[in-house]
């Protein structure tokens, strides 16, 4: 009897375990098939590496674009980045702000607050090293470091950095001193953000920050990624990757408070988002995350890549998908910036941004 429960017990457990295995192949797009198309075409336009998000002055149309050479960090530990500024269309070499900031700066996502009455400012989510010792591997740190633009350049005004070291990814300005930025992986070990990526546990969140001060509003996400607002501020947008679900919260100004008031599950792996002047969403995704992550090893992989038109259309998402690619264009896109007639692509690594027009 003993022998024919433990028999039982096993097949349980491995169909448990099988199950599992599936649903994570499956969900990471393994047995998905991509067939590439766009309406319009894609200029590539070189002399920015790694621009992970890009974001357009909706004012004077020129793209702010936060870039970091990461395979040659990860490969020698230079900090080979920065802010650089594109004009959409001109297909020109992008031009690389100068800023005040001495220490190593790994920008990351950011994000534009207009002022109606003194200097534009510009959110940046930056990863420093904790350490510099040589004899000690320095791990990036997460915080938020604010800058005036000047015709000089940046310069830098204060950093938010987050009670507890947890890794933040994109971040969107409320205010001239207030923003939301994602919280990607909220545990605090390597073990544990390795366990929420592959485990795809609801670890993740969304941060509120006002001046130099922190607190965490949301938490439950499965791998936070993208935030964004509408043009006047009422609604914050979540795109969570391997969580797959586009959201949107209505926003409590006074302290911060969020309030789901729509979602919608997208079969991708969403990165960054950003607004047109009709308030339509522009939503990056991976649709098969297991080949960005052998891509992130290896260059010579190639990783897929989506581009999203969503519109809020009560409690859900109205959404339309208008470009696909097999990632030989490009792979690893993580961001797409409308302008009029056409979008701007990025990508985690790639030593280009793609240019496109309809």
């Amino acid at each position: 009897m003993k022998k024919k429960t433990l028999l039982i017990s096993t097949a349980v457990v491995a169909l448990a375990a099988t199950g599992f295995i599936f649903d994570t192949l499956s969900s990471a797009g393994v047995f998905l098939s991509i067939d590439p198309h766009f309406s319009g075409q894609c200029t590539r336009v070189n002399g920015v590496t790694g621009a992970e998000d890009i974001t357009i002055d909706p004012v004077t149309g020129v793209a702010y674009i936060s870039a970091m050479d990461r395979r040659t960090l990860a490969a020698t530990g230079a900090y080979k980045g920065g802010i650089f500024l594109y004009s959409p269309g001109s297909y020109e070499t992008p031009e690389k702000l100068s800023t005040d900031i001495s220490n190593p700066f790994h920008p990351h996502g950011i994000s534009l607050w207009k002022s109606d009455s003194g200097l534009d400012r510009l959110f940046v989510v930056n990863h420093p090293p904790s350490s510099q010792a040589p004899d000690k591997p320095a791990r990036a740190l997460s915080q938020v470091d604010v800058f005036e633009v000047r015709d000089t350049g940046l310069k830098h005004l204060f950093v938010t950095k987050p009670e507890r070291p947890i890794s933040l990814n994109d971040v969107a300005a409320t205010g001239p001193e207030t923003f939301f930025a994602s919280i990607d992986k909220g545990s605090e070990t390597d073990l544990g953000k390795q366990l929420e990526l592959y485990a795809r546990l609801p670890r993740s969140g969304i941060l509120y920050g006002s001046g130099t001060n922190s607190k965490q509003v949301l938490s439950g996400f499965v791998y936070a990624n993208g935030v964004q607002t509408n043009s006047d501020g009422s609604v914050l947008y979540v795109a969570e990757t391997t969580g797959k679900r586009l959201s949107a919260y209505q926003i409590n100004r006074s302290d911060g408070a969020l309030t789901l008031i729509g979602e919608e599950k997208i079969n991708s792996g969403l990165d960054n988002i950003e607004v047109t002047a009709d308030g339509s969403l522009y939503v990056v995704g991976h649709p098969k995350t297991f080949a960005f992550l052998g891509h992130a090893g290896d260059s010579e992989k190639h990783s897929p890549s989506q581009v999203f038109v969503a519109e809020r259309d009560g409690d859900r998402f109205q959404v339309q998908e208008i470009y696909l690619n097999d990632g030989t264009l490009m792979s690893g896109a993580s961001v797409a910036a409308p302008y009029e007639g056409g979008f701007l692509i990025g990508s985690v690594f790639e030593p280009f941004i793609l240019d496109c027009r309809f």
